[in-house]
């Protein structure tokens, strides 16, 4: 039961938040991927990637709500970042998640 509320927690945060957020930052938002969530103590980090070439970090206050933005980097710089030498499966699975129907907004 823990995690069930805790998913519909997520889906909150992310449709009443996240979503309108990332919609004022890009132009166009047609796809959001989480792909990093950690939670700290009085705020929650999230990394999503957008329409499969852009990769944005932010930080949600459990307090407030309010969101720090830590960044956006290209798709192909987080993928080097991350996995370095495996740079290149691990990118071409970033975009094979950004192109599933279930993370279309």
């Amino acid at each position: 039961m823990k995690n069930n509320n805790a998913l519909i927690e997520f889906n909150k945060i992310e449709q009443n938040t996240i979503i309108p957020y990332l919609k004022n930052i890009f132009c166009s938002v047609n796809s959001a991927c989480c792909l990093y969530h950690m939670i700290e103590q009085y705020e929650d980090i999230y990394t999503y990637l957008i329409n499969g070439e852009q990769v944005i970090t932010l930080e949600i206050s459990r307090v407030d709500n309010s969101i720090i933005e830590d960044g956006i980097v290209a798709v192909e710089e987080y993928a080097k970042m991350m996995k370095g030498k495996q740079y290149h499966p691990y990118l071409k699975e970033l975009l094979q998640l950004s192109k599933r129907s279930d993370f279309q907004v």
